[in-house]
């Protein structure tokens, strides 16, 4: 039984909203220092693509600052997630992580567009990030915008339920060069370092990392071990007042493990190898007054391999001798150990033209293409290229023309290859209580195009060409690609609350959302049509899957973020996240104990109800920094990790210490020595299959900075 009903947290938080409204509105009339205005609130282009502060922005968002990052405890960049409110961050293993917003989610969560820089790093052939290959790390970010809410209208139709920005230092912003090393849990050891310098060319800013650890003790001897070599290198060069040239290269590899935590003996994860790299260039030009034109263009290649089935191993999974699956093998290849392979490439090509018509407006219009390709024969049943392409079309424009109220209003036009044209509009309006408080209301609609797997998935077994005629042609149809799949559509409603105490330095962010997904993409069963049977002597009643849009849901709820922080004595830092989910709706599994017939799954426990987070930092003399995180995650069944008649994973409570010791050794020089204790308590909890337990652990970090 939740502890919250969301018509008593809707009054809750409405109560206390108006409270906090009053009190800033009267110390909006009250006498402010100057060193008050310092906490003023962060500027953000996330929600828009245009310069606005927070209580401007028509959406809800998340800043995961510098600071917040040296206090956490985070190894991860999806362990900072768990600072955003609504959000779950999970492992899947101990080097395999996934990180969603109110989605109905499994490893692989596939509505939120994440990128580096404004450069998309989610794969369509899996749906969702491998946060584990990016060529980035905690070291690398300078802060993480996160857009809690739809952003379609910005950033196309993977952003359906969220966006994440993370923004990397620059060369222009960081002039600092470091190396710190990491040794801890699981044998890991981490060593990472950074160069940033200024030329007579312009700035640049390298970066190299080597990580690796043994992974976690499994039962049957399995283990999950991980390895991750990175480069990166940025420059930024401006050959006149009026251009701005900037390159961004980006190179990884190593390897981790996918797969399930091993069920019986003889399984387990499987290796799974990675090879990764990406070019960026940037120009941007400034045009007459504010008016700028930029131009982008992106490509990235991501290449997952592993080994090959043997036939012995494949034998057992068909009922064959080892000598028919070999033949099996031979017409089916390549057949790796797991499908969680392929070849992936993208190019983006985005041109946006920002304009400053009158004074208290600003509008931004923009074009985009995307071009993506894949190759996977167990998940696209050809050894050939697939291919999708979408143009996008945008614009975003504020208007702060009235008094005591901002309009933001935009629409994204989105054509993807085979699938058609949609139209996603949002309009908000963000009116000003008093100089301190903001009320934000929002409308929006948004589609999220299939993706290129659901669009394409199709596995099917081949039987070998001696025994053709005799069974057929095909051994078995596991699962057939949809050509009518239809995007999901989402409607959403968004009012909020920000408050920002300058005296106190403080800002509180609230959220109220309602938001209705209907035509939502799910796996099906199917009974096999005459065709296929005509191909295949399987039986009448066989069954097979595919992606149809047969769910349907709805998330209301509340989330508030709340954040203090000053230069003044001790350099107090306090951030705490609250989320309140409250999730109806169902899924067409059609398959009941193999037979097909419409089996309605309910979605009700497939979110997590309540999420909350909270981060304490103060910095005592002498240059110690202690730091308190705490996490906490409701009950929750994922939708893969367990089925429907299975208990779900139960909640949990983690607390993590951080201890920082910083010695200036010369006016350049610094060094710094960290503990970081995760689960401190040591509540061994599970997180997303049962067996993957997340007991205490422990990390010495030092960072010499020059």
């Amino acid at each position: 039984m939740s502890f919250i009903s969301f018509p008593l947290a809707l009054r809750s938080v409405v109560t206390t909203t108006i409270f906090f409204a009053c009190s800033a509105q009267s110390a909006g009339q009250s006498e402010l220092s100057e060193l008050d205005y310092l906490n003023d609130l962060p500027v953000t282009f996330s929600a828009t693509r245009l310069s606005q502060t927070l209580n401007k922005a028509p959406a809800s968002i998340t800043i995961i600052d510098r600071r917040i990052i040296e206090a956490s405890s985070a190894l991860t960049i999806s362990e900072l997630l768990r600072l955003v409110p609504g959000m779950q961050s999970y492992h899947i293993a101990t080097n395999n992580s996934a990180a969603a917003y109110h989605g109905m989610s499994d490893k692989f969560p596939p509505r939120m567009e994440v990128m580096i820089n404004g450069r998309s790093v989610y794969l369509p052939l899996f749906s969702a990030v491998s946060w584990e290959t990016l060529p980035i790390t905690v070291a690398d970010i300078e802060r993480i915008e996160v857009v809690r809410g739809t952003n379609t209208v910005t950033q196309g139709s993977n952003a359906f339920l969220g966006a994440i920005n993370i923004i990397t230092h620059t060369p222009l912003s960081d002039q600092s060069s470091f190396i710190r090393y990491t040794r801890g849990e699981f044998n890991t050891r981490n060593i990472q370092a950074q160069h940033s310098q200024e030329t007579s060319h312009g700035h640049y800013r390298v970066a190299a990392g080597l990580l690796g650890n043994e992974g976690y003790s499994f039962p049957y001897n399995v283990q999950d071990p991980y390895l991750k070599r990175y480069f990166s290198f940025e420059t930024t060069m401006s050959p006149t007042l009026l251009d701005t040239f900037t390159i961004d290269l980006g190179y990884s590899e190593g390897y981790s493990s996918v797969g399930d935590v091993a069920p019986k003996p003889g399984w387990g994860f499987d290796r799974r190898e990675f090879e990764t790299n990406h070019q960026q260039l940037s120009w941007s030009h400034l045009l007459s007054g504010s008016d700028e034109l930029k131009v982008t263009y992106a490509h990235s290649v991501n290449n997952l391999s592993a080994q090959l089935l043997t036939a012995e191993e494949a034998a057992p999974l068909i009922g064959q001798p080892v000598s028919v699956a070999q033949e099996f093998l031979n017409t089916n290849a390549p057949f790796f150990i797991t499908s969680e392979t392929g070849n992936i490439e993208q190019h983006d090509l985005e041109i946006t033209l920002k304009q400053q018509p009158e004074y208290n407006s600003q509008i931004i219009t923009g074009v985009a293409y995307r071009a993506a390709s894949a190759k996977n024969r167990q998940l696209l049943d050809t050894t050939e290229w697939v291919k999708e392409e979408s143009t996008r079309l945008f614009t975003n424009w504020e208007y702060s023309g009235f008094t005591d109220w901002i309009l933001n209003t935009g629409a994204m036009l989105e054509h993807a290859s085979n699938i058609g044209t949609r139209v996603s509009p949002r309009i908000a309006a963000n009116y000003q209580l008093s100089d301190q408080s903001t009320i934000r209301t929002s409308v929006s609609r948004a589609y999220r195009m299939p993706s290129l797997l659901e669009a394409n998935f199709q596995s099917i077994i081949y039987i070998p060409a001696p025994y053709t005629g005799f069974f057929g042609d095909i051994y078995d149809y596991d699962f057939i690609a949809n050509d009518q799949l239809s995007p999901e559509k989402l409607d959403s409603v968004d009012i909020g609350l920000m408050i920002n105490w300058p005296e106190l330095h403080s800002q509180l962010d609230t959220r109220i959302f309602y938001e209705k997904i209907e035509d939502g993409i799910t796996t099906s069963y199917q009974l096999q049509d005459a065709a296929m049977l005509a191909s295949a002597p399987l039986d009448p009643d066989h069954l097979y899957r595919s992606y149809m849009n047969r769910a349907e849901w709805s998330n209301q709820g509340v989330e508030f973020q709340y954040k203090y922080q000053t230069e003044g004595n001790l350099k107090p830092l306090i951030v705490i996240n609250y989320g309140y989910i409250d999730s109806n709706g169902f899924r067409n599994d059609g398959n009941n104990n193999g037979s097909l017939t419409d089996v309605i799954n309910r979605l009700e426990t497939r979110n997590p109800m309540h999420t909350a987070s909270a981060l304490a930092s103060i910095t005592l003399p002498n240059r110690l920094q202690l730091s308190l995180s705490h996490y906490y995650l409701s009950s929750v069944r994922w939708q893969e990790a367990v089925k429907d008649s299975s208990p779900p994973n139960a909640p949990y409570h983690r607390t993590d210490l951080k201890i920082s010791q910083n010695f200036q050794i010369s006016p350049q020089n610094r060094l710094s020595i960290s503990l970081i204790v995760q689960n401190l308590l040591d509540n061994p909890y599970s997180e997303f299959y049962a067996e993957n337990m997340f007991e205490q652990r422990t990390y010495v970090q030092a960072q010499l900075s020059f």
